[in-house]
């Protein structure tokens, strides 16, 4: 059933979660975790829809940092 004020609460979080500020992020000690991480500062710039772009990329670069850790070993 339609509740009109968690409706009017629904149609308010894209507009607050723009405004959130994100957390500044600590350097990792990695050059290569560190640009991953900071790919995640344009998700403010980008429509909601490009999010998951954006995140698969960011997984995709941590993924590869992994594969290359494990490969020095």
């Amino acid at each position: 059933m339609w509740n009109e004020q968690r409706g009017a609460e629904a149609m308010e979080l894209p507009h607050a979660a723009a405004e959130a500020a994100l957390p500044e992020l600590e350097p990792t000690g990695h050059d290569e975790v560190d640009a991953a991480l900071l790919r995640l500062g344009q998700l403010a710039e980008r429509p909601t829809g490009g999010h998951a772009e954006l995140y698969d990329d960011v997984h995709q670069r941590l993924q590869e940092v992994l594969a290359q850790l494990d490969q020095q070993r």
